[in-house]
Parts: C-alpha cells; structure tokens; sequence
C-alpha cells in the first residue's frame, strides 16, 4: 500500500506561465484562429467603449461668449430711482442691480438679495434677512444700510424719484446689520413686488446731493449686486451712448451667467432697430412690434419669442356720455356681438389670447369658468328687448318710445369709438365696427394721438366706447380699475363703475393675507362684473422679442415688463462643453 503524503486541488485555468507557453504549443493554422479572435475581442471591447461615451456624453453649457443686442431709445438714468421710466434703463438696469426680491416666471416673487422673507400676521410687516455672500461690483458687501439708503431715497422728494408712491407711509427699519423692516401702516398684499427694487450701494450714493443725483455719472457707469457689471460704453460725435457693454459678473453671489459678454446698441425707433437686426448689425432685438413679427419670424438668423404680458386691450362704456348704455341690455349686446377669436386669429395670427374678464391665467384670482361667448343671435334679442327696431332698409336699429307717433322716427342706435392711433388698434377698431354693423348698431371711430389720449380723453373721460390697452402689474389687483372710489383721476376707474359689493371685495382682496381668501374675493368681484357688463375684456397681448438663435434659453412663456426677458439671464448659453452623464 502506497502512502498518500499530499493532496493538491488540479487548476480549472492554466496559471500565468502556462499561458506563456502557449504560443509553443499551437500550430501556426491555431495560432492564427487565436490571434483572430483576441482581435475581434480587443475591437468589441472598443467599440462598445466608444458607443458608451457617446451615448452618454452631452453638452452642457460653458462659461463664454458675446451676445449684441439692439434696443429702442439711449440710456440716461441706470439707476433704480429712475429707470422705470424708460425701457433701456429698466433694461440695463435688471442686468446690473439686483433687488431684496425678484419675479421668477414659474414661482411668482422669490428671495434674490433677501435669503427670506416673512410678513406678521396683520400683513403690516415685511421681514427679510439680506443672504451672505452678496456683494457689490466694487467688493462691497450688501448690507441693511444700502437698503434704507435706497428706500429713504425714494421717498426723498429731492430725489425726484417715480417710485415714491411705492413706497408712501411705508418706515423701513435696520434690525441689525443684515435684517431689515419694511412697516405698512395698513396691510396691502400686493406691497411684496415694490421689493424687487434694485439695491444702490450707500458708500457711493451718500456722498452725492439729491438734487445732483440725476446728473450723477453713476447713472451711466453703475455699480450693482446683479448678474452683470459696466464695462465700457462708446459715444458718437454728438455725445450720444451708442453702445454699451456689461461682463459677466464672476463673484455673483447666485448662479454666474454662462455669457460673458453682453453688449447692446441703441436706435431712434422700432423701424431703424428693424434694420439693424436684418442687416446683421445686431444679434438681437429688444422689441418686434406687431406689424414686423411675420418678417422677423423668416430670418434664419433670430428666433422670434412671443411671451404673454399681462396687457388687456378692453372695450370701456361710458354710461355718461350716452343713454343707450345706460341700458344693461345694449352693454351686453355689444359684448355678445364682438367676435373676440377673430381679432386674435385675423389680426394678430394667434399671438394673442381671448379674455373675458379683468384677472388673466396665471395670476390670483384667475377664474376660467367666466366667459362671455360670442353670439350674434342673443345680441340682436337683447336689443329687440331694449327696445330697438332693425331697420331692413338701413340695417341700423331705432329706439321706438312710447311717447313717439309711428310718423316720428326714432333715435337711432349709434356710437363713436375712440382710440389711440396705433396700427392694431386701428384695426381692431374696424373690425369692432363691422361686427357691430352686423346687428344694427352704427359706430363712428375716431382715431386719436397716442401723445393725446391721457389729456384729451382718459383725463375729462371724452369718450363714448374707448378701445384701449391697459398694463397690470404683477399682482392682479384691480382695485385701481374698479373700484369706486378711483372713478376720479388720476384713478383709473374710466367709466365711473360703482358698485358697493364689489368694493367691499376689492378691499378685502387687497388687504387679505390668506392667498386662497383674496382668490375667492377675486372671483365673486369678476362674476359680479360680468353681470354688469362695465365693459368688455377682449384679449391678452404678447411681446414681441428677436432673439440670436446661437443663445439657448429655458424658454420664455410669460413676463410682466419688457426686461423681464432677462428674468432667467444666469441660465442662457452660448458656449457648450463635454460631459459624461
């Protein structure tokens, strides 16, 4: 019997030496099959890599890039004291300054220089914590100052300031370095967009006047917290700002812009800006008015974006200045008698929505359910039971009293519409009238100066049916347009409309606290209007914008002023880079 000393497991794989081996051992016909396939495994292994790389490799946006922008008009006052009155300096001014809030498309109002907001129960007092890390261009830190600097500011009749209604009997207090108060004496919900107001860095205002403020050269080389600084500007011989150029902001204290350079030129009016963008001195253009959309939208080079502003072209009645629309029936025979769908598909080729009622989609208060459909078979009822006869041989309606013999006529129903000279409205006003005609009713139009309108006709309310657009602010607070008590100017209560209902609504709407309380108030106010039939909501507008197609953006669906385009500014790009997701 043999003696086991050993047990040893036998290898399932050859060891590494005996792989060494074995080119000896193969003859050439194997050693060929083996180089092969090791080939074709090398080569799969590649291509899979290369597959998997590109599979998953995307661009994402990089640091780089000019864009040029035209806009209408030249910089004066970039300076948030004044900027409200001209488009390029609110412009410029966004780029350039940032405010304790700001308006964000898709949330409403959020903290921007502010890290947070509260507001006490009464709605009385608005508490925001300024964040860290927010800075000036000049290496400042924001403080609690700058705020009560700039609000004080504002308030200071010196200053000549147009935002000081804003801010009438409001006190802003320092807490501490960082925390300020802004006390109302009464609630007012929609005080929390004022606090979008850019912020102006005290060390460099204090040492100027007021009364020199607006000759300040600091109105035209700014110095802000926003998402882009001054660089330079270029004046012609004349002395006029005909370019100017902003750079990337590289210690914003939020997400730095992509961009690095954003330069803009300026031109005396829309048609001259129109030139430029198709001359190919411009990337891009500040505004496209309606009449250009279709030639813009057939440039390669642009693309025309079209976001809905809370504008509202309404057909106002006054009762004042005639008897027939004194009469709820006539009112709402003429509101019935618009064809609304047309003018927005005939004359603005559906960059523009219908509307019903004063409070739009996407604000507080919306209500989809009110609608006042267009139907030409209840128009003419409604005046048959005001009282007016349609003519067959004239197509207009007569008013047949009682007191009239069938020998005397009767007085006929017809109107004079006015409204600005404006190319659409010229032609919303036509199309009005022929609508109309349709069931009897004669309209005059009367075509008026733009510069005209607020002296000659809102003012003295010089006005039968007033076609004209009016802008809201971001809160829908209709308040300033319905409320009785700003049936006089310089209140925009245009026809006089007076209702006790519906100024307890207003009220309460606009002093509430509890959101979903005010968007009720909002609702029963709309429904009681439409009942009334003051006047006719028609549609809501868009903004015409040209933007370079080599800029790529998030989008941009809905503003509340022109520079708000730039609301996402930190989010466009023009340079890519590779990345692995």
């Amino acid at each position: 019997m043999r003696q086991v000393l050993a047990v040893r497991k036998t290898r399932v794989l050859p060891s590494w030496k005996q792989w060494t081996q074995l080119p000896n051992v193969l003859s050439p016909v194997e050693q060929r099959v083996v180089n092969g396939s090791l080939g074709v495994i090398v080569l799969t292994l590649v291509i899979f890599g290369i597959t998997y790389v590109t599979a998953h490799r995307i661009d994402t946006p990089a640091v780089g890039g000019e864009y040029t922008e035209g806009l209408i008009g030249e910089p004066q006052f970039i300076n948030p004291l004044y900027a409200i009155q001209s488009d390029v300096d609110q412009d410029l001014a966004s780029l350039i300054y940032s405010g304790l809030m700001r308006w964000d498309p898709q949330e409403g109002f959020v903290p921007d220089l502010a890290e947070s907001l509260s507001v006490n129960e009464d709605g009385t007092v608005y508490t925001l914590k300024i964040r860290e890390g927010a800075s000036f261009h000049n290496g400042e830190d924001v403080r609690a100052r700058d705020v009560l600097f700039t609000i004080n500011a504002i308030q200071n009749g010196s200053y000549r300031s147009p935002l000081a209604d804003q801010f009438y009997n409001v006190t802003v207090v320092q807490e501490d370095d960082t925390t300020v108060s802004f006390i109302l004496q009464k609630a007012f919900a929609p005080f929390v967009q004022y606090l979008t107001v850019g912020i102006l860095p005290a060390s460099l205002w204090a040492e100027i006047l007021p009364q020199n403020a607006p000759l300040a050269a600091l109105n035209v080389q700014p110095v802000g917290s926003g998402p882009y600084e001054f660089a330079e500007f270029a004046k012609d011989k004349r002395g006029s700002i005909r370019s100017y150029t902003l750079t990337r902001n590289n210690d914003y204290y939020g997400q730095a812009p992509y961009i690095e350079t954003l330069t803009f030129k300026f031109y005396p009016d829309a048609l001259a800006l129109q030139d430029a963008l198709a001359n190919k001195n411009v990337e891009g253009a500040s505004v496209v008015e309606y009449e250009a959309r279709e030639e813009v939208a057939s440039n390669r080079n642009v693309e025309l974006v079209e976001p809905f502003l809370p504008r509202e072209t309404v057909l106002y009645f006054n009762q004042n200045l005639s008897a027939a629309l004194k009469d709820v029936a006539v009112r709402q025979a003429i509101q019935k008698a618009i064809d609304k769908t047309s003018l927005v598909t005939e004359i603005y080729a559906n960059a523009a929505r219908v509307i019903h009622a004063p409070i739009l989609p996407g604000m507080l208060g919306y209500d989809e359910t009110i609608v006042d459909p267009f139907d030409q078979t209840a128009a003419n009822t409604l005046l048959a039971q005001a009282g007016y006869t349609l003519v067959e041989e004239t197509g207009g309606r007569l008013l047949k009293s009682s007191l009239q013999s069938e020998e005397e006529p009767g007085k006929t129903l017809r109107f004079t519409l006015t409204t600005p000279d404006l190319p659409d409205m010229r032609l919303v006003a036509e199309k009005i009238q022929g609508d109309l005609k349709t069931v009897g009713i004669e309209v005059e139009v009367n075509i008026v100066s733009p510069d005209l309108m607020a002296t000659d006709v809102i003012a003295p309310r010089n006005f039968e049916l007033l076609l004209a657009p009016i802008m809201l602010e971001a809160d829908s607070d209709p308040y300033p347009f319905w409320h009785s008590s700003q049936s006089k100017g310089p209140g925009l209560n245009l026809v006089g409309y007076s209702n006790s209902e519906v100024d307890t609504l207003l009220v309460e709407a606009r002093t509430g606290t509890d959101a979903a309380k005010r968007a009720e108030a909002y609702k029963q106010f709309q429904n009681l209007l439409a009942k009334d039939a003051p006047a006719v909501y028609l549609y809501q507008s868009t903004y015409g914008y040209a933007l370079s197609k080599k800029v790529q953006h998030p989008g941009i669906e809905r503003i509340i002023i022109p520079s708000d385009r730039f609301a996402d500014i930190t989010q466009w790009y023009i340079k890519t880079k590779k990345a692995l997701r």
